[in-house]
């Protein structure tokens, strides 16, 4: 049986945060919970970015998280994770770019400024 957290146990965990508009938001309830849940890991995997010097010469950021490691990281199987970086792409929520004999870079896109041109446009 799993026990209660206590008092301050509730803040020891390290977590992941899923933008509220991208889990409730009308523009993205075609998402998959799964895609949903990578992208969240992948804005969480930004944080990183500095430290290992993840910028294009356009000063845009991108993450660099292979398959084995995503899965790893959130038990999801390859075929899983490829269905959902793909969903991820289709949206516009990603760009991966693959350089010959390197692992893709990753860029996550804001999702903030897709709503940002649809009410302009």
């Amino acid at each position: 049986m799993m026990d209660y957290f206590y008092n301050t146990q509730a803040d020891q965990f390290a977590s992941v945060q899923i933008p509220k508009e991208i889990l409730t938001g009308k523009d993205f309830s075609s998402l998959s919970a799964s895609a949903k849940m990578l992208y969240a890991v992948l804005l969480d995997k930004m944080r990183e970015a500095k430290r290992h010097n993840w910028y294009d010469e356009e000063n845009r950021v991108y993450v660099i998280y292979p398959l084995s490691r995503l899965e790893e990281d959130i038990s999801f199987s390859r075929h899983t994770i490829i269905d959902c970086m793909n969903e991820l792409e289709e949206f516009g929520l990603i760009y991966k770019l693959q350089a010959k004999g390197k692992p893709s870079k990753i860029y996550v896109k804001n999702f903030n400024r897709r709503r940002v041109f649809q009410l302009i446009g």
